[in-house]
């Protein structure tokens, strides 16, 4: 990892963000779109998790635990839990790696 211009994981939960918010009008389903735009602010959140192994068999390459990471992102239920997971999106720490899948949910 040495010379690799990587995230932060706080940049790369933002990176994420990013990416969802570009991409759930057209992947998430009218309700579950309507009901994120409706309650991000309060329960909105984003997971990093290690990738797991049906990832390696989707994308078909290899993962390397230091630098891939799932953001989970959704809502919160009221006990401040995670609650909906409306979108998972594999990426890369590395910032000039284009690595960027996602599951949505409903799909």
């Amino acid at each position: 990892m040495q010379g690799l211009e990587l995230w932060s994981l706080d940049e790369l939960c933002d990176h994420a963000f990013d990416i969802f918010e570009e991409l759930a009008a057209d992947n998430l389903s009218a309700e579950d779109y309507t009901q994120y735009q409706q309650q991000y602010e309060q329960r909105g959140y984003v997971d990093l998790v290690l990738p797991g192994a049906e990832w390696v068999e989707l994308i078909m390459q290899d993962l390397e635990p230091e630098l891939h990471y799932e953001a989970q992102i959704g809502l919160t239920g009221l006990d401040g839990n995670p609650d909906k997971v409306l979108a998972r999106i594999l990426l890369s720490r590395e910032k000039h790696d284009g690595l960027c899948h996602a599951q949505w949910r409903g799909q």
